[in-house]
């Protein structure tokens, strides 16, 4: 399973918000063209792939969404509206999960009344943790598992105390070269290198 995980500090909680956060400082458009390439390619979806949205922007407490390729995901399509108004609709019939709990809410798709720090612990008890760093170890150095976790931010930087908490556990950073990118573009760099890897 390869497994992505996106933190969206401004990303809001409410399903009659997505639209109105695509274009503006929040740059909901991320998470869209981010879940496309994750789960896209020209012959139709990859199988054993997880992809985990963190929502940060909320009045209570965050939330994250789960999308799971192997569960019967399904989008109406692969441009950004059609896969926003997934997330919308999963938003809207999860508004009542309640803190820390888990709500499936159709195939493939799951609502998680809990952020970043307590996804993340979780998921380090697992697999390895790789966090897309540009200081961090060139990837085509790293004899890492097809089966990890490759951590990643929207267009505003991880909070320096996750990152502690992360390094604490067992956190490995990884640079896919010098420029910065679109998290978009990483999560297709990465599939690129574990496909090749893959043979």
């Amino acid at each position: 399973m390869r497994t992505f995980v996106i933190r969206a500090r401004k990303g809001t909680v409410q399903a009659d918000k997505v639209f109105s956060q695509v274009g503006s400082g929040a740059h909901f458009e991320i998470i869209a063209h981010t879940l496309a390439n994750a789960f896209y390619f020209s012959n139709g979806m990859r199988p054993d792939v997880e992809v985990y949205v963190v929502l940060d922007s909320t009045p209570d407490f965050p939330r994250t969404l789960k999308f799971s390729s192997n569960k019967g995901l399904s989008f109406p399509g692969f441009h950004e509206r059609a896969i926003l108004e997934v997330v919308a609709s999963a938003l809207a019939q999860g508004s009542t999960v309640a803190k820390d709990e888990i709500q499936t809410i159709e195939p493939g798709i799951e609502i998680c009344g809990f952020g970043f720090d307590i996804l993340m612990q979780g998921l380090q008890e697992q697999s390895p943790v790789y966090l897309l760093d540009k200081k961090g170890k060139d990837i085509r150095s790293l004899d890492f598992e097809q089966q990890g976790v490759f951590v990643l931010s929207d267009h505003l930087a991880m909070p320096k105390n996750s990152i502690k908490a992360l390094e604490r556990r067992g956190l490995t950073k990884i640079s896919l070269g010098r420029k910065i990118l679109f998290a978009s573009q990483c999560v297709v760099l990465v599939h690129n290198e574990l496909d090749r890897r893959d043979g």
